[in-house]
């Protein structure tokens, strides 16, 4: 099946029903309940005032919201810290941190987020919700520079910013003499003025006025919902520097002047919204601008995405259309109302109670002016009613007969002790609503000196336990979810690192690196009670760490060591209302760092007789050591020396017996020699004799042989 694409004219037509039908729904029975809460904090007249009558009105809306106040900024914004995150594992702890510190640097240094969580408090607290928009915003700053003498390279290296852009230049040329005056060169230069344009994104937090605020009827949440809006009047002006076209801006019409509601009169009063036609300039004029957040199947694919369209009027222009990722805006509102997005203020459960009192207090009022001013019964033409009627501190009354007899005074009926007690019956009924006692406000001194310090502890912690769920449910509903709008928005949009003082540290911030690896929880402290209970109770914590140091006899011990004392005090600033632990007290582990070791404790004097008995048993064995090392090295050396000789001995034994062998030898040899030259001489001599005697072979040797020669064969050679 092929897709069909809804065209503008179809978009433009679901976008104006839905205002239509969202407008309906708050400008009615809605903007007439929001009207009256304005009217009631603001102690406008009841309307049934009758003239020459007491016409006071009690302010019991103004001081409920009032005396809430201070104790839910306190809850959220007291210390440094209103958003706390958490990493995935052990390893995140450090990106954590980060993140926790720069998102606190975004709420308090790139947004005014005291003012801005304060009036969407005040908002939910008098009507219904308080909404807060957050969003990315790709601000533009521009300024004007001038420039004078640049040279060519100068005003070549400024003109090819991408910033930059020349909005008067003046080129000339200057003579370049010598020492006599005579001109030599010449070198152009420029006279310019520019316009710096620096882009910068930030995450913004603006508070929503609840009149500009719509959203669909059948929506439980702004998540879930179908159908968003935001109306604003905005400027010609405006519009263009938003990057619209100047010729359709100046297209536009004015703005619509059923858009100041009822509410909105209400809240500003004597303010005059009429639109007069005027002559002046057109860039001024308001244009009613709706920015529509809707779910809408664009593409034909049978999947609503959810766009952002901004229109003009009442969905007649279509200026801007694109696809978006998640709704900018967080709600919260006092007294959630199951399965519906608006709840109840705290206004509307004191409204009743305003009125009862005001008509009492107008009733007692006027009794007591009737009272002190008592009405007189005369006879007809026995008294001077001029002079009754004159009513002065030492009139004179003329009277015909003794005053006893025309004039008695008609008594009127006090009811004051009755009309007292109604009051304090009615400030008990608005203290069980709302939580806010007048103890807890400190201004009954009679009943803080008069309780005992139990009852005074029980109707302290009632009143907190009120306050403490007010803050709950707008930290789960509304800045809960600010902080996850912001993170995300910062993780998505700022792709480069940027560097941001945080604790007197310069420190670079990588939100693109904390997607998928950072949790985010709101931390939300107590009220003004508990952090006194908490003062005291700290305190308490801080005592007996400094006992079981002194017990352990060491500031490392296994009990308490630094980290756990740091945190006590830590905790101990925050609850005072300071905003940093820094001046007062340094990390131990950043102090450990620039600091030199501590020197050991001083030994008691036990310590020092053992530590004496220790060092005389240590020096003993030290000397038997070195004494018996000594007396071993002393026979190891003997043995060797006694190895040596033996060796030396052996060795001239040996060569000795070497020698004598020798020489034997060499005797044996030359006796050898010489007695086998003596027979060889023999026996040539006996040869010869033999040869002489006819031939006659003689085999006797001539006698004995040597011991040399014994066992050796005749020659050959004397054959």
């Amino acid at each position: 099946m092929k897709k069909k694409q809804k065209s503008n004219q179809e978009i433009l037509s679901v976008v104006s029903r839905e205002i239509h039908n969202a407008s309906g729904y708050i400008g009615g029975e809605l903007v007439a309940r929001r009207k009256k809460s304005l009217e009631y904090y603001l102690g406008s007249p009841l309307g049934n005032e009758q003239e020459g009558r007491s016409q006071v009105v009690s302010n019991d809306v103004l001081d409920t919201v009032e005396s809430l106040m201070p104790s839910l900024m306190r809850i959220f914004t007291s210390g440094d810290n209103v958003f706390n995150c958490e990493g995935m594992g052990p390893e995140d702890e450090e990106m954590a941190r980060q993140c926790s510190d720069y998102l606190n640097y975004i709420f308090y240094k790139e947004n005014d987020g005291f003012l801005a969580l304060y009036t969407a408090f005040k908002d939910a607290l008098i009507q219904k919700n308080g909404i807060l928009k957050v969003y990315w915003d790709n601000a533009a700053k521009t300024e004007r520079e001038e420039y004078t003498r640049l040279t060519d390279d100068e005003f070549n290296d400024l003109v090819a910013d991408t910033e930059v852009k020349v909005s008067n230049h003046t080129k000339y040329e200057e003579a370049i003499t010598d020492d006599i005056g005579k001109e030599i060169d010449k070198i152009p230069l420029h006279d310019i003025v520019i316009h710096r344009t620096k882009l910068y994104g930030k995450v913004k937090i603006d508070p929503v006025p609840p009149e500009e605020f719509l959203i669909e009827r059948r929506c439980k949440s702004i998540d879930t919902a179908n159908f968003v809006c935001h109306r604003v009047n905005k400027t010609r002006t405006e519009l263009v520097e938003m990057g619209y076209d100047p010729d359709v801006v100046s297209s536009l019409p004015t703005g619509d002047g059923d858009f100041y509601t009822e509410d909105k009169i209400t809240r500003h009063q004597s303010v005059d919204f009429s639109h007069g036609e005027t002559d002046g300039d057109k860039s001024t004029q308001d244009v009613l601008i709706h920015e529509c957040y809707v779910r809408m199947d664009v593409d034909g694919d049978g999947k609503s995405e959810l766009l952002k369209i901004t229109v003009a009027g009442d969905g007649k222009k279509l200026l801007d259309m694109e696809e978006i990722d998640t709704m900018p805006f967080v709600s919260m509102t006092p007294v959630i109302m199951p399965h519906r997005f608006y709840g109840r203020s705290v206004a509307e459960l004191v409204e009743d109670i305003q009125l009862i009192k005001s008509t009492v207090m107008r009733q007692m009022l006027d009794n007591m002016y009737l009272t002190n001013n008592n009405r007189v019964a005369v006879q007809d033409g026995q008294v001077a009613m001029d002079d009754l009627l004159t009513n002065r501190p030492g009139g004179i009354v003329r009277t015909k007969q003794p005053p006893q007899n025309v004039m008695m005074p008609i008594q009127a009926q006090p009811i004051t002790e009755q009309a007292s007690g109604m009051l304090a019956y009615l400030d008990s009924v608005k203290e069980t609503r709302t939580g806010v006692t007048r103890t807890s406000q400190g201004l009954d001194a009679n009943t803080l000196n008069n309780s005992t310090a139990t009852g005074q502890n029980q109707i302290l912690t009632q009143s907190q336990m009120r306050m403490e769920l007010i803050a709950r449910i707008f930290a789960e509903t509304g800045v809960k979810d600010l902080a996850l709008k912001m993170f995300e928005l910062t993780c998505k949009y700022q792709n480069k690192e940027k560097i941001v003082r945080i604790r007197g540290k310069y420190i670079p911030m990588r939100p693109y690196e904390w997607k998928d690896r950072v949790n985010i929880t709101v931390q939300v402290g107590l009220g003004t009670g508990s952090k006194e209970q908490q003062l005291i109770l700290m305190n308490a914590i801080l005592e007996r760490q400094m006992s079981a140091i002194n017990l352990q006899q060491n500031v490392h011990g296994p009990m308490v060591n630094l980290r756990n004392i740091y945190n006590s005090l830590k905790k101990l600033v925050e609850n005072a209302g300071l905003n940093s632990i820094e001046p007062y007290f340094m990390d131990p582990e950043v102090g450990a760092a620039s600091m030199p070791p501590i020197p050991p404790k001083p030994p008691t004097e036990f310590e020092k007789v053992t530590l004496a008995q220790v060092q005389g048993e240590n020096q003993r064995a030290q000397l038997k050591a070195e004494t018996e090392a000594k007396n071993l090295e002393g026979k190891m050396r003997q043995a060797l020396l006694d190895y040596e000789l033996a060796i030396k001995e052996m060795e001239l034994k040996y060569n000795t017996k070497i020698d004598e062998l020798e020489l034997k030898r060499r005797s044996m040899l030359e006796s050898d020699d010489l007695k086998t030259s003596g027979n060889l001489m023999g026996k040539i001599l006996e040869g010869q004799q033999q040869f002489f005697n006819n031939g006659q072979r003689n085999n006797n040797k001539g006698g004995q042989e040597s011991p040399a020669t014994t066992g050796r064969s005749p020659s050959k050679d004397s054959i």
